[in-house]
This record gives C-alpha cells, sequence and structure tokens, in this order.
C-alpha cells in the first residue's frame, strides 16, 4: 500500500497512555505469547508463538526482542521501511532456530505492531493477532487474520461466527518464521482524540465474542490498568482456552492543542 501523503497542515499532538498484559490462561502449561511496549519509539507490540510447534515462546520473544532495537528514523518512508526490515530480521533468526533444531522443526509466531508517526496510527501484522480500534462508542477491527477461516469468510462460505466456532479456526496461513518469503500486512488511519488501540493474541478473541469487548470498554469507567485486567479477567472466566495477551494505547489530544 502507498504512504500518505505529507501535507501542509496544521496537525494535533498527542499524548499516549498504554497497558500491557499477559496470561498463560486455564488450559496451557506454557506462556508463548510476548508483547513489548516502547512509548519512546512510539510502537507497541504483541507476538503469539504458534501453537503446537517447536519453540514457539522463542519466536514470540525473538519479534518482541527485535523491536526494541526499533529507532524512528527522519522521515515516515524510512520509519516504515526500517520496521518491515526488523520483522524480516526476525523471520531470518526464526528460521535460523528451527533449521539448528533438525528434524524440519517449524517455529513461528504472529505479531501485530502499531506505530504511531504524528497524527497518524500504523498497523502491521502478520498471523491472527488482532488489533482493534474503540471509538465513539463503536468497535471496529483494524486487521484481517491470515487465517484458513477467515479466507473461507472473504470467499462467503462461512459467517463470522461459524468461523470461530469451525474445527480449524487455529490454522493460521501466514506467521514470522514459517516461510522463507515474508509477508507483513499494513493499513494506516488517522488519530482522534480518546482513541483506544487494543492490540491482542488470539487467546481474547476465542473465549469473548467483539461484542463482549465492546461492552466491557464501553461500561468501564476504571484506568487502562484496571480496565486491561478485565479484559484478560472476562477471557479467563469464559474459559482461558488460550495465552491471552492485552496491550491497550489510548491517544489524548496534548492540552496546549485543546
Amino acid at each position: 500500500m502507498s504512504l500518505p501523503k505529507h501535507k501542509v497542515v496544521t496537525k494535533p499532538s498527542y499524548t499516549f497512555t498504554y497497558s500491557g498484559m499477559s496470561h498463560t490462561g486455564n488450559v496451557r502449561m506454557r506462556n508463548e505469547d510476548s508483547f513489548t511496549c516502547l512509548p519512546e519509539q512510539q510502537l507497541w507490540v504483541v507476538a503469539d508463538g504458534m501453537g503446537g510447534h517447536e519453540s514457539g515462546d522463542f519466536a514470540s520473544q525473538t519479534i518482541t526482542d527485535q523491536a526494541a532495537k526499533f529507532s524512528p528514523q527522519s522521515t515516515l518512508e524510512s520509519s516504515i521501511l526500517l520496521l518491515e526490515e526488523n520483522l524480516l530480521h526476525s523471520n531470518s533468526l526464526i528460521r535460523e532456530k528451527a533449521s539448528k533444531m533438525g528434524n524440519q522443526a517449524t517455529i513461528g509466531s504472529t505479531v501485530t505492531c502499531l506505530y504511531i508517526w504524528e497524527n497518524l496510527a500504523f498497523a502491521l501484522w502478520a498471523g491472527d493477532s488482532r488489533i482493534y480500534l474503540y471509538r465513539n462508542h463503536q468497535l471496529e477491527r483494524l486487521t484481517e487474520d491470515h487465517s484458513y477461516v477467515e479466507e473461507l469468510v472473504r470467499m462467503g462460505k462461512l459467517n463470522s461466527q461459524e468461523a470461530e466456532e469451525h474445527p480449524a479456526a487455529n490454522v493460521v496461513l501466514n506467521a514470522i518464521g514459517i516461510d522463507a518469503s515474508l509477508v507483513v500486512d499494513m493499513e494506516f488511519y488517522e488519530i482522534e482524540d480518546k482513541d483506544l488501540f487494543i492490540l491482542c493474541s488470539d487467546g481474547l478473541f476465542k473465549d469473548l465474542s467483539d461484542d463482549k469487548i465492546a461492552d466491557l470498554l464501553e461500561h468501564s469507567n476504571h484506568s487502562l490498568e484496571e480496565l486491561n485486567q478485565a479484559l484478560i479477567d472476562a477471557a479467563l472466566d469464559a474459559g482461558g482456552s488460550d495465552n491471552t495477551t492485552v496491550v491497550l494505547v489510548k491517544a489524548d489530544i496534548e492540552e496546549q492543542n485543546v
């Protein structure tokens, strides 16, 4: 996709508050999720090690460790390019680890990234970890799952509810480490005051419908930490069938811009 053209206009400045939490869940023995919050780089990342694959925790941690090395560049174009190169480097490191394990081992991790440039929010992702936007009492999913059932939905063979309950719901078609040729999707959005971005691994939406997530957001008067804990607790109460990681990022116009 093409990047936004620069315009000579006055752009609002934002401050960002955030919260990140992860829980192993009620079923898994190990947490293969990883997340990192990098406010100085204006970058937030959630990675979910591929369930059933060897060393999924290594894969997700590699992604977040490499993300911590990212430094914003002087231009938007060079910053996005560096972010993409960062993910490609993680892909190479994970594949190198897999090759050393032998026996055709597969290591992989989904990833979703939120990167802020001035008044724009960029979503970059591979796999089925998601970014939602909660704005004006409405929840919108900004990412499209790279999954088998999502392809069936796009072809009109399943609806969203059927996809969630499909036996192949866990089959991911794209992720970091599973192929030498990595494709990372990207979209961007203009930020508005009070926007709330929700980055999460699939453990959240496996057990909570989008309507339930929206209801929790709508009726919360708590801090981001308390809201994040409420989302994690709701997923656990609904079954906690997988590792669950949630990162919340809230945008507020700086006071001098009000």
